[in-house]
């Protein structure tokens, strides 16, 4: 990987979303922040991690809209925030960001009107961080699991010698009372540590069944071509621990990919309706799609059709499912997003009639190097999903899909927005950062993390035009009921007569 400046500019920066007629500003850079020296980030290090639990509400200190947090801040200032909790918030549902940086890790906290970043107290001794995951599991509210590589000094006559190790830290069940700030100092207070006799990639975590219980299952790939499988320990009373297990009992389909040796790099699993959705991006190219059904008699998930892959020539670098709308998911409008290093991004359109027989390549991302994240979100409020490319070649690529209402048309996807960056652009997520209901663009790039945050003027139109079409529709809706009610009473009438 080639080194570069950093540089932090106090200029914020903004983005432009253009289609055929005008040209409207959608997004500004409010915030960048930096790793420390010597941190950088890769395509495994962000993890967007769903939960109940919320900031503390710690007052906004000089670094707004981001509250810095480098240690636990007094247990009194977040029971003040607890208590003027509305009872509301316990049902609400969190997105909060974790990245890691080789030698940290940095959390971004949703908070109401802004944000909180905690960097994380980690023993450097644990060597340089390869991937992270953070997700609830069965027993703990929040883990936070890592991939780190140690490394012996190197001599001039002989090899430095690499150690890698699964690290999982569990914060456990008891977490009424906590906020995400605590949640999180309390979990990395603690670790279990696994060796490992390979080179560890992506981090993951999936929804498993054991004698008729579900559980959670994280999942780790490497390069010795298998993807292992770690459980908890299920006695309640005895402390968390994390046990490998053979993952071929709980993914029978990809047993053809496992013995293959491909190497997955990159890991899909979703559940979408009744359906679960199984994709796998390998270092050879080779990519592996499985698509299940659930048996409303057994509630199992049985085999759909055979598993389906093709060949790439390249290694993928990340997998996204996604539907063309954000409304509820059709099975007929169910998508797959694959990037690979050295070729374009690919769409295949309608993957469970059509599996991977109908691609459509987004062929302006050849021009940008290696293509190293993906990303789907509704920019512009219209209801119809966007995707989002990030390059090596520093290049975010935001294409539109044309709709047609004709079913039997082609799908097509244009281009409709550039943005150069002064690095390559590794990882992009949207969440509701600062709480406001719309989502921030977060770009993590080589050396730091942008935080782009939409435009409230271009919100604001969206929102009166939406108020707008719903007033006229409450209108004729009370007109047509009137209608209806004068019919009736003409209809008594005529009867009594």
């Amino acid at each position: 990987m080639s080194s570069g400046i950093i540089f932090r500019s106090s200029v914020k920066c903004a983005f432009y979303l253009c289609n055929s007629s005008n040209m409207k500003m959608q997004f500004t850079e409010s915030h960048f922040f930096r790793f420390s020296t010597g941190g950088r980030t890769n395509i495994y290090g962000l993890s967007v991690f769903e939960t109940k639990m919320e900031s503390g509400g710690l007052p906004i200190n000089s670094g707004f809209p981001s509250n810095i947090i480098k240690s636990l801040p007094p247990y009194e200032d977040f029971m003040k925030r607890k208590n003027e909790r509305d009872d509301d918030d316990n049902a609400k549902i969190y997105k909060h960001l974790f990245v890691s940086s080789f030698y940290g890790i940095t959390c971004f906290i949703a908070a109401t009107g802004h944000w909180s970043t905690v960097e994380l107290p980690l023993d450097k001794e644990i060597g340089e961080i390869i991937s992270i995951h953070a997700f609830p599991s069965s027993r703990s509210d929040l883990v936070l699991s890592l991939t780190t590589v140690q490394s012996s000094p190197k001599s001039a006559d002989e090899e430095p010698q690499h150690q890698f190790t699964l690290r999982v830290y569990s914060l456990g069940d008891n977490t009424s009372i906590m906020s995400m700030e605590e949640a999180i100092f309390r979990t990395v207070a603690k670790h279990q540590s696994i060796s490992l006799s390979f080179v560890p990639m992506q981090l993951y975590h999936a929804k498993i069944k054991i004698n008729g219980e579900s559980k959670v299952g994280l999942l780790l790939s490497g390069t010795d071509g298998g993807i292992h499988l770690y459980l908890e320990n299920n006695n309640k009373d005895d402390p968390i621990r994390w046990i490998e297990e053979s993952v071929r009992p709980y993914f029978p389909s990809l047993l053809s990919l496992l013995d293959s040796n491909s190497n997955i790099s990159i890991l899909e699993i979703q559940e979408i309706n009744d359906l679960k959705i199984i994709a796998a991006g390998c270092q050879n190219g080779i990519l592996f799609i499985s698509i299940l059904k659930l048996d409303i008699e057994t509630n199992e998930y049985v085999q759909l059709e055979e598993p389906y892959s093709v060949a790439l020539f390249s290694p993928i670098t990340s997998i996204t499912i996604f539907s063309s709308f954000t409304s509820e998911v059709d099975p007929s409008d169910i998508h797959l997003l694959v990037t690979c290093a050295v070729e374009q991004a690919i769409v295949y359109c309608n993957i469970i009639k059509n599996l991977l027989s109908y691609p459509i390549y987004l062929i302006e991302c050849t021009k940008y190097d290696s293509v190293l994240c993906s990303h789907v979100l509704d920019v512009d409020w219209d209801g119809r999903n966007e995707i989002i490319i990030g390059t090596y070649g520093r290049e975010m690529l935001i294409f539109k899909q044309d709709i047609n209402e004709d079913p039997n048309s082609t799908i097509s996807f244009k281009l409709i927005h550039q943005q150069s960056f002064i690095h390559p652009i590794y990882g992009i997520k949207g969440i509701y950062l600062n709480q406001d209901g719309i989502n921030e663009l977060i770009v993590a790039t080589q050396y730091g993390v942008h935080i782009l945050q939409p435009n409230l003027d271009k919100a604001k139109e969206v929102l009166v035009k939406r108020l707008k079409n719903l007033e006229r529709l409450r209108q004729e809706y009370h007109h047509l009921e009137s209608i209806v009610v004068n019919n009736n009473n003409n209809n008594n009438n005529n009867n009594v007569n």
